[in-house]
């Protein structure tokens, strides 16, 4: 009970302290940008089979009346195709890609297709499962003035199926305390490869998408680029809902293995002290404390449940209050779940981890390149 007791007074504190940079964080960030002058283009690599995929691009279009897209969409996705053709403009262009040779990584091979349409000094590169909100990108170039490519911080919907909550439980209860504690100590090692933005001649001196397009983990080969040639990450406050179809429990577990191999290859190559105590530590410490509880008797498994509940309320509450989001009990319950399952998806991530499922296609991974099966 003893043990029990100490390294929940420590997971709490730990939780304390990162919820308290994070907060500082945040309400330095969160202002309204002003418009800047330049139009930015918007790349959105799109794949059919999501039943909100028409929304979300629905919404980006309607949020975002200044900025160009460029849709880049598989030449034998019809229903892609489809899609696009309700929404092609003036400022809607749509860019049919070949499949990609073997060995290059699907997303970057479409934008490296893309970046030489792109006509203005502005690129941003979007998942078609994400939207940015009216103002973010308004937000993002007034960030850019302080860095070369600026990110932003993934918000999961919390709607839809068991399984489509539980992955956005996990993302929820992960995502303001993993990018932002850890800044109050270095820089940025990575982005959020949901929604990034860049100038497109800081991009083609580096090389372009065709530097990374055999390479897995591209919003962590992308960040890499920039700061090996000694460039600045700005990491921003500029939260984008995403909406993601989970629909069964496989699918739920093929996304979490996936995530957690790249997270591992970034563990790898960048792990220091503060990524320890304030990412890995609070993760694994969960799970640990219900299974050394359970052996101790009800009393310690009641104060550690209690623990666990304290957490998920604290962190809707700094959501509410920084981003305005929706919390229901329901959410805060899937969380507390979430928590508890997070280490066993890292171990699954070390049973082979040169083989994940991405999307349609499965994938071998070697040495962070990619090769379909």
């Amino acid at each position: 009970m003893v043990v029990v007791a100490a390294l929940l007074l420590a997971w709490l504190a730990l939780t304390a302290l990162r919820i308290g940079l994070a907060l500082r964080f945040l309400v330095r960030d969160l202002k309204e940008g002003a418009p800047g002058d330049d139009r930015v283009t918007v790349m959105q690599p799109i794949l059919s089979g999501d039943p909100s995929l028409g929304r979300n691009l629905e919404e980006n279009l309607r949020h975002n009346p200044d900025a160009r897209f460029l849709w880049l969409i598989d030449e034998d996705d019809a229903a892609a195709r489809e899609l696009a053709s309700r929404w092609q403009s003036e400022r809607v262009e749509v860019l049919f890609a070949p499949p990609p040779p073997q060995g290059r990584n699907p997303k970057v091979f479409k934008l490296a297709l893309g970046l030489p349409r792109v006509p203005g000094p502005l690129v941003a590169v979007l998942d078609d499962d994400t939207v940015l909100p009216p103002g973010a990108l308004a937000r993002a170039r007034l960030a850019l003035d302080r860095g070369d490519l600026v990110t932003g911080l993934p918000y999961y919907r919390p709607e839809g199926s068991f399984w489509s909550r539980m992955v956005a439980a996990f993302v929820n209860s992960n995502a303001l305390v993993t990018y932002l504690p850890i800044l109050s100590f270095r820089g940025p090692v990575t982005i959020n490869g949901m929604f990034y933005l860049t100038r497109k001649e800081t991009l083609e001196r580096l090389g372009g998408f065709a530097a990374i397009e055999e390479r897995l983990c591209d919003d962590y080969e992308l960040a890499q680029l920039y700061l090996r040639a000694g460039l600045r990450i700005v990491q921003t406050a500029v939260v984008h809902p995403i909406s993601t179809t989970v629909r069964g429990m496989a699918d739920y577990f093929r996304i979490l293995r996936r995530w957690m191999v790249f997270a591992n290859r970034l563990f790898r190559d960048a792990i220091d002290l503060p990524m320890i105590v304030l990412v890995v530590l609070p993760a694994l410490m969960p799970l640990l404390l219900v299974v050394l509880a359970a052996f101790s008797g009800w009393p310690a498994l009641t104060a550690v449940l209690a623990g666990l509940l304290l957490k998920s309320i604290a962190m809707a509450a700094l959501r509410r209050r920084t981003i305005g989001s929706r919390e229901t009990v329901s959410g805060i319950l899937y969380e507390m779940l979430a928590d508890l399952l997070q280490p066993m998806h890292a171990a699954t991530a070390l049973f082979r981890p040169g083989r994940i499922r991405w999307r349609s296609r499965s994938i071998v991974v070697e040495d962070g390149t990619v090769r379909y099966r």
